[in-house]
């Protein structure tokens, strides 16, 4: 990633995703997140998935459904896009980050991501968009430097100490 590119993500946080101004009472584009871990030795390792669209590093996280909350939809977006099934190392959001989400044909929305703390219990070798995606356990140090989203790599270390206690 460029600097310039940098720039522009952490201006598009501060910007409307329309172009217009910003109402009061926009609405709010919510997902939830996972951020798996699992004990390798004397290690902690989180899992990456990499995304459709550009195959940059990313945890997995979807829209919240309707029916579900935040919890219930990280881990079925564990599944769905990493084939994962865990355990909430919490019932509370370990973090959230903001990001410009660009959809092409409905235009960009500015997204709040609760990321939910997952302990590892299953491991599949197929799931729903393994033909999609690519996932890989990563040290924590690796994971954060792989991950683009900066508001992301503050929740993983929040979400890695909250899941370490658990």
């Amino acid at each position: 990633m460029t600097p310039f590119d940098r720039l522009r993500q952490l201006l598009d946080l501060f910007r409307s995703p329309d172009g217009s101004k910003a109402s009061r009472r926009a609405r709010r584009f919510r997902q939830a997140a996972a951020a798996v871990f699992r004990d390798v030795g004397e290690e902690r390792e989180l899992l990456l998935i990499t995304s459709r669209d550009t195959g940059r590093w990313i945890v997995p996280k979807g829209w919240i459904e309707n029916g579900e909350n935040g919890a219930e939809a990280a881990l079925r977006e564990a599944w769905e896009e990493a084939g994962v099934r865990g355990e909430l190392a919490s019932a509370a959001i370990a973090g959230e980050y903001r990001y410009v989400k660009q959809r092409a044909r409905r235009g960009d929305v500015l997204c709040t991501v609760e990321v939910y703390s997952i302990n590892l219990t299953d491991e599949e070798e197929r799931w729903p968009e393994k033909g999609e995606r690519t996932r890989k356990w990563f040290t924590i140090p690796e994971a954060i430097g792989l991950v683009d989203e900066p508001g992301l790599r503050e929740v993983i270390r929040d979400a890695m100490q909250l899941s370490a206690v658990a």
